[in-house]
This record gives structure tokens, sequence and C-alpha cells, in this order.
């Protein structure tokens, strides 16, 4: 591995270890980002030195999301889908990289709690009352999968919305 690109990694897994450990503490704030978690792996093929950074998250439910980024030893460069994950980008900038993350990161709450919305409408449409929804919702809340899990501001947040989708449509 290159002097310069060692320097690289560096600062990359100090910004991102420090991302991720703002959103792990306290539990409720661990839950709505999803039980964000990370892992580096890293292998030598060939005397190329490779590193495959996974960050890894869950929605209300269980559905789990990871954004991957490999890190190229030799070149220095770091490598990863956008967020369409339809284009390649490669960058040498570790700070590069890092916004690229926290942009996900921040979407997190929003994406858990459209999530959570979808699967309220799903539901509905299966014609599940109030209280049956309500205690799917408690369920959720107290979950032993921590990724799963919901926090109280989305309990709060999914209750709102059944009342207000049931007293539109009374049935």
């Amino acid at each position: 591995m290159a002097v310069g690109s060692n320097n690289s990694l560096e600062t990359f897994k100090m910004r991102l270890d420090d991302l991720v450990s703002g959103c792990q503490r306290p539990e409720e704030r661990r839950i709505g980002y999803g039980n964000l978690r990370h892992e580096y792996s890293e292998y030598d093929k060939g005397g190329k030195n490779t590193v495959n950074i996974a960050v890894i998250y869950e929605t209300p439910g269980g559905s789990t999301t990871q954004i991957n980024i490999t890190f190229d030893g030799v070149t220095g460069e770091y490598s990863y889908l956008d967020r369409d994950l339809e284009d390649h980008i490669t960058s040498r900038d570790p700070d590069e990289v890092i916004a690229a993350i926290e942009e996900v990161v921040t979407e997190i709450p929003r994406k858990r709690s459209r999530q959570l919305l979808r699967q309220l409408d799903a539901w509905m449409e299966m014609g599940k009352g109030r209280h049956e929804i309500f205690s799917e919702l408690n369920k959720l809340l107290q979950t032993e999968f921590l990724g799963g899990r919901i926090t109280t501001h989305e309990l709060k947040e999914g209750i709102q919305y059944v009342v207000k989708e049931y007293a539109q449509d009374p049935a």
C-alpha cells in the first residue's frame, strides 16, 4: 500500500468511525438510524491490497440496506455506486466519499418513516383494523431485532397516520 493512500484510508476510517458513532447513542437515536454500523474487510490479492468498507442499516420490518465502498491500496482510489445505484464513482478524496455516505445517512430517518407508512398502508389494504395495526406497531416497538424496531417518534407518527387515514375512510 502506498504511503499517501495509507494516510487517505486512515483519514477516511477516522471520519467514518465518528459519523457512525454519532448515530449510535442513545438507543433511541441508534434505532432511528436503523442500527447503523460499518465493517472493514481487508484482503490481499496478487500483491494488491484492497479494503472493502460496508455501511449497513435497516428499516422498520427488517429490510437491510448496505453501502459498499472499495479502497484500492495501490492506486489510493475509492470506488462506489451513486445514490441511484446507476453510476460507478471513483475518487481519491476521502472527504468526497464521506460526504456521499453522510448524504445517505442523513436520509435514513426519512427513509425509515416512508417505509413505515408503506407498511401501514399495506396493513390497511389487507383489511386490518385499527386495533390490529396498533398491535403490529407495538410489536415493532418491542422487537428484539434492533434495526427492525421503531422509535417512539416513529410510533407516534404511525398512530397519527392510522387515525387520520381511518377518519377519512371509516370502513
